[in-house]
């Protein structure tokens, strides 16, 4: 499990540079700020681990900005249509 963390670790802080922006859909981003949470994004994904949204948080924040959002789509870690 360890390794498949790492994986897509390194496959999205690959991918992340390369993306491009987006804006964050109101229906998830519940509050607004233009960050999914691990909350908000776990009520439309809720087969999500917190190992899983940790890998896509490149950043470590404990946010998901939009670069992160689409570097996981394309690494088809996340559904595009959400």
């Amino acid at each position: 499990m360890m390794k498949m963390t790492q994986m897509i670790a390194l496959v999205l802080i690959t991918v992340a540079s390369a993306a491009h922006a987006q804006d964050a859909d109101p229906a998830i981003d519940v509050n607004g700020d233009g960050f999914y949470s691990f909350p908000e994004l776990l009520t439309v994904m809720p087969e999500i681990t917190d190992a899983d949204f940790t890998a896509m948080d490149t950043t470590g924040d404990g946010l998901l900005d939009m670069a992160e959002v689409t570097a996981a789509q394309d690494a088809g870690v996340m559904p595009v249509d959400q």
